[in-house]
């Protein structure tokens, strides 16, 4: 069922990018898959932008504010170019609590220029909340029970303290047993997280070089890179230059595409096929990762 319904959002948000091919211009749009919802279930919205190649554009993350919704997830489509025109696509999956009758929507795509942004929104679109309980009138009989309940009004403080102690002695027992395993995952999955977010960016960096092999675009990319990196491995790459990376033993094996790519951002040339340096980057990058995930299973 999962499965039908991503072909089904894949050939909706074809069709609507399709709408604009040729359009030489900056066009965003989205809307509700669905057109109504139950509370607490996941409901899609998609997101929609065609733009020239050159513009840098990106889509809201799960920090963006979905009120009155909650995110739950996204579907990310890799950009694709046709006609001289690039086309993003992400569709996201969203939770409502509220009990309005109709709820509404709508999210930002966000041009980058330098320092500044400019922020297009999505037009803003409604979807119906489902009411599952029976309708209530004014003249709705209530069931009455007036019979007096003898309720007992005094706390029971010393089972209170019982349970409390209970709880704490378990905890102090449960760390002491699985704390290291628990400070494992957490380490483990915090890990994971940045590493799967800078991935997603940086081969949307990628393919935009394939296409654009702009000496900015490229030096966006390898400061994107240099800054996870400080994070991943505690070195500060971000204020060190080529040859101080290289001072470090495991940053040799990148010598050559990292000299390729100072090349084209300080020499400022075009070279077609730098999109196979930062391609050789990533893939240091990502064996870098694996060697923190053993060295936290190790216990390092």
């Amino acid at each position: 069922m999962q499965e039908g319904r991503g072909r089904l959002l894949v050939w909706i948000i074809a069709g609507l990018c399709s709408l604009n091919i040729g359009a030489q211009e900056i066009s965003v749009r989205g809307g509700f898959v669905e057109d109504s919802l139950l509370i607490g279930q996941d409901v899609n919205f998609w997101v929609s932008a065609s733009y020239p190649p050159e513009i840098e554009m990106v889509f809201p993350d799960s920090l963006h504010s979905f009120i009155p919704f909650e995110f739950s997830g996204k579907k990310f489509f890799p950009t694709s170019i046709r006609e001289g025109m690039a086309f993003d696509s992400t569709v996201y999956t969203v939770q409502s609590f509220e009990i309005d009758k109709v709820q509404y929507l709508q999210l930002p795509a966000i041009i980058l220029n330098g320092s500044d942004s400019t922020v297009i929104n999505t037009p803003l679109d409604s979807i119906f909340l489902t009411e599952l309980a029976p309708f209530v009138s004014d003249s709705t009989s209530l069931k009455k029970n007036l019979a007096y309940q003898n309720v007992n009004t005094q706390f029971n403080y010393p089972l209170l303290y019982y349970v409390l102690g209970g709880l704490i002695l378990l905890t102090i027992i449960l760390l002491l047993i699985f704390g290291k395993r628990i400070i494992k995952w957490i380490k483990l999955n915090r890990l994971k997280s940045q590493y799967q977010q800078f991935s997603e960016l940086f081969n949307g960096y990628i393919t935009k070089l394939k296409v654009d092999p702009e000496p900015e675009l490229a030096e966006k990319a390898l400061v994107f890179w240099k800054n996870y990196h400080q994070r991943l491995d505690k070195v500060p790459f971000s204020v060190m230059t080529t040859k101080e990376i290289l001072g470090h033993d495991f940053a040799r094996e990148i010598e050559e595409p990292l000299k390729s790519i100072d090349r084209v951002v300080y020499g400022k040339r075009i070279q077609e096929n730098i999109f196979q340096d930062f391609e050789q980057i990533e893939n240091f990058t990502q064996h870098r990762y694996g060697k923190k995930v053993e060295e936290i299973k190790d216990g390092k």
